[in-house]
């Protein structure tokens, strides 16, 4: 079976460095197509470094974040029913 996935990566060192997990097993060989990207890539690594998170702010982050979910969740639940 075929399995197209495309992803982000750079390279450094010789070799590609995918931007996410690529589910492939040791050895695996994989057909590459590679288009260079155009324009600046903006990376937000190292936004944060040097802040300090408390557990509240965390706790909020988590309410925040499952409500987004209970809400996309209802909105796919209603459309569903349509």
């Amino acid at each position: 079976m075929d399995t197209t996935l495309k992803i982000d990566a750079t390279y450094k060192g010789g070799v590609l460095i995918p931007f996410e997990k690529v589910n492939l097993n040791e050895g695996e060989r994989v057909e590459i197509e590679i288009r260079k990207k155009q324009g600046k890539i903006i990376t937000l690594r190292g936004l944060w470094k040097g802040t300090e998170i408390s557990e509240d702010d965390i706790e909020e982050a988590k309410q925040l974040w499952e409500a987004g979910i209970r809400k996309q969740t209802k909105t796919l639940t209603e459309d569903d029913a349509k």
